[in-house]
């Protein structure tokens, strides 16, 4: 009888033991699954987050170029004003507008994907480059205003030259290329 027992207890222990085995490596299969599944998801979230920062990054590019450029024409047409026959200014103002068209592109990208912090600075920018575009307009054709004057319009241009330098401050600083404000290079 005690020999059954032992019999009975051994092959209890043995089926236990294969139950336990078993029962303890589907918990090692469903663990080394979850620690897939959240290193797949975190690779995801790194994956997005740097197709997001590119995304910034060539806006910031485009936006930096195109400001750039609109307030060196700007600038240019400007100064011309002054210089060159009416004629040749019809030209010029096209060009003008044609340069303004693309900044205008750029930020309107800018404004669905920068942060509030450099959206902030760069809608500055765009008043104060726009009121010049606005003066500079006017002084070519027979809207002019009162107020209106060259001075007037360099007063917006000076105004956007410094904060141009700060956008570009801002944009690399949310990139992460600067990382304090202070001591940022300030060339054009």
């Amino acid at each position: 009888m005690e020999a059954l027992i032992a019999a009975v207890i051994g092959v209890c222990g043995t089926l236990c033991a294969t139950w336990l085995t078993q029962r303890s490596g589907e918990r090692a299969l469903v663990a080394e699954r979850r620690n897939a599944e959240r290193l797949r998801q975190s690779e995801e979230s790194a994956r997005s987050k740097e197709r997001i920062l590119e995304l910034r990054r060539a806006n910031y590019i485009a936006l930096n170029q195109a400001a750039r450029r609109y307030f060196g024409a700007l600038s240019d047409e400007l100064h011309q004003l002054s210089h060159v026959a009416s004629g040749e200014r019809d030209t010029r103002v096209t060009e003008l507008d044609d340069v303004r068209v693309q900044y205008r592109s750029c930020y309107a990208e800018a404004q669905m994907v920068v942060p509030d912090a450099v959206l902030t600075v760069a809608s500055i920018v765009n008043r104060e480059l726009n009121q010049a575009y606005g003066i500079v307009k006017r002084l070519h054709g027979p809207t002019q205003r009162d107020q209106d004057s060259p001075q007037q319009a360099r007063a917006h241009l000076d105004a956007a030259r410094g904060l141009l330098h700060d956008l570009r401050r801002e944009m690399r600083h949310d990139l992460g290329i600067t990382q304090s404000q202070e001591g940022d290079d300030t060339d054009s």
